[in-house]
């Protein structure tokens, strides 16, 4: 299915640890649909503590990750990433099975 990078991981459990509102143990981070581009499909990562009855909840790379089971096929074979270069950080999701490898 989804893979969690030991980058992304790592970055994910600092912001937890760093934010206030949520108990470490109750962290998790959502993967939505954010929209369609020109490749398709187009996700979005959120930090979320509430868990609905149609979620998949995984536990990826030390992540609690939530996943609503209507999307789940179109993720499986996405790689969340942190990136820190002089271009920028942040998260990259890849698609393998897209022509332009980001979203």
């Amino acid at each position: 299915m989804v893979t969690i990078t030991r980058s992304a991981a790592d970055e994910l459990k600092s912001i937890f640890k760093a934010e206030a509102s949520m108990e470490p143990a109750d962290c998790g981070l959502r993967i939505y649909v954010a929209g369609m581009g020109d490749h398709g499909i187009m996700y979005g990562l959120r930090l979320d503590n509430a868990r609905h009855d149609h979620d998949l909840v995984l536990d990826l790379s030390g992540i609690m990750t939530l996943i609503d089971e209507k999307i789940a096929p179109s993720v499986q074979n996405i790689v969340i990433d942190f990136t820190d270069t002089h271009d920028g950080r942040g998260f990259v999701i890849n698609d393998p099975y897209l022509c332009c490898g980001h979203r």
